[in-house]
């Protein structure tokens, strides 16, 4: 699938929406109209491979849904001055390293007490979380939330050098 940016995503589903005379994109109504336009710049990121490779890849997509999700519950108890105090933890089954997506990724098992797997979950968490504030900020401010403490969360989060316990 080709990386379009954001602006040549909006400008192709515009287009389109223009050409098909539509007010909502449906994607499967897009794919059947891309289907007969070859000269289309964005023909090639969905027809430029043969059937068989197209469904190896959705298998493959589906494979990485299949990982993603699952999870893990991690109990530790500390005990100071006679109180006992349990903290429980939810944290992902497996995750992907970043790092390692080039060469074709894969997802390792997640280990709450290992600094590296740790520090990798902080950081995808500060890219999703900076995501979210991409989408959802307008809507938020609208109501009046102030953003600013999640911005401070982000960039905490995706300091990778700071030491977090």
């Amino acid at each position: 699938m080709a990386n379009f940016s954001k602006k040549t995503k909006q400008r192709i589903i515009d287009g389109y929406l223009q050409v098909a005379g539509a007010n909502m994109f449906i994607p499967v109504d897009f794919v059947e109209w891309l289907s007969g336009q070859p000269d289309h710049e964005a023909y090639s990121a969905f027809y430029g491979m043969d059937d068989i490779d197209a469904a190896r890849s959705y298998r493959i997509d589906m494979a990485r849904r299949l990982a993603s999700g699952l999870r893990i519950v991690v109990r530790s108890e500390a005990v100071e001055a006679s109180v006992i105090s349990i903290r429980v933890a939810e944290y992902p089954a497996y995750i992907s390293p970043v790092a390692n997506r080039r060469d074709g990724g894969g997802y390792e098992p997640f280990d709450p007490s290992n600094v590296d797997s740790q520090a990798e979950l902080r950081r995808q968490a500060g890219v999703s979380l900076a995501s979210w504030l991409e989408r959802y900020r307008g809507c938020a401010e609208h109501i009046g939330l102030d953003m600013v403490s999640l911005e401070g969360i982000v960039h905490v989060l995706r300091d990778s050098e700071r030491d977090v316990a």
